[in-house]
């Protein structure tokens, strides 16, 4: 997948509209689809930009897995928002995916 189909998938999977991206971006709207169809390319500042207000990885727009993982949008806010959680929570939670996962036959650690 393209960094633009990429960036599409994003935004309409957090209902945003190109014209209110780019504004945000403060660009021209005719610059975002620019990138959106792949006939243009951002500098690496603006896509750290994309990517900060988007919250996902720079990894995740350009469709690198390097390390194996490609974390979609809610799966990066998930570990955002476990991260901000004491050890004692993050067990919990840990516990109770490990429940469900088990379930399905998926989590041994």
């Amino acid at each position: 997948m393209s960094f633009g189909d990429r960036l599409l998938e994003v935004l309409e999977e957090k209902g945003i509209t190109q014209k209110d991206f780019a504004s945000t971006l403060n660009i021209a709207a005719s610059t975002l689809n620019g990138y959106i169809r792949n006939n243009r390319q951002p500098d690496f500042e603006l896509v750290k930009n994309i990517a900060r207000i988007l919250n996902v990885s720079i990894d995740y727009l350009f469709d690198y897995n390097g390390n194996g993982f490609n974390l979609t949008s809610k799966e990066l806010s998930l570990i955002t928002k476990m991260r901000t959680l004491k050890n004692e929570q993050q067990e919990i939670i840990y516990d109770l995916i490990c429940i469900s996962a088990e379930k399905r036959g998926q989590c041994k650690d």
